[in-house]
């Protein structure tokens, strides 16, 4: 029957671990491993419910505060731009001349997009343009020296 309590907070990990993988919020694995330190304390003192939640609570608010917040940055740093965001920074051709007071248009990345230029000066047909902004669904773009 010495088995039961360490099986028990086997279980209680594996439980965090699932809702840590289904939310992905970085608070429950720190919990989760919290858990499992006293799985292994509950084998040396199983009758000890006080000891055994002075580790669970200990180990994981110290996990809490020194690890996640170097997790949360590391897995931040290496997210990629999605959608139209991704966009920023490109170059492109301009398909259509784009005007002082009329849009133009590009091509990236084999997508037509309407475009404008940064300072409204015009960018002639064929001219290599860098994507500085999104606009709702217009590009703001800047052309490209020739050098």
């Amino acid at each position: 029957m010495e088995w039961i309590v360490p099986l028990v907070w086997f279980l209680i990990a594996i439980l965090l671990i699932v809702i840590e993988a289904t939310t992905f919020n970085l608070i429950t694995i720190w919990f989760a491993l919290g858990a499992i330190a006293t799985m292994f304390v509950s084998i040396i003192f199983p009758d000890q419910v006080g000891i055994q939640l002075v580790v669970f609570l200990s180990v994981s608010i110290l996990m809490v505060i020194t690890i996640r917040n170097y997790a949360v940055k590391k897995f931040k740093a290496t997210t990629i731009k999605t959608n139209v965001n991704s966009l920023i920074g490109k170059k492109c051709i301009v398909t259509r001349t784009i005007e002082e007071f009329k849009y133009g248009e590009v091509k990236v990345d084999g997508n037509y997009w309407t475009a404008k230029s940064e300072n409204n000066e015009t960018i002639e047909e064929n001219s290599v343009v860098e994507i500085i902004e999104v606009s709702g669904v217009k590009l703001i773009v800047r052309k490209q020296d020739e050098n």
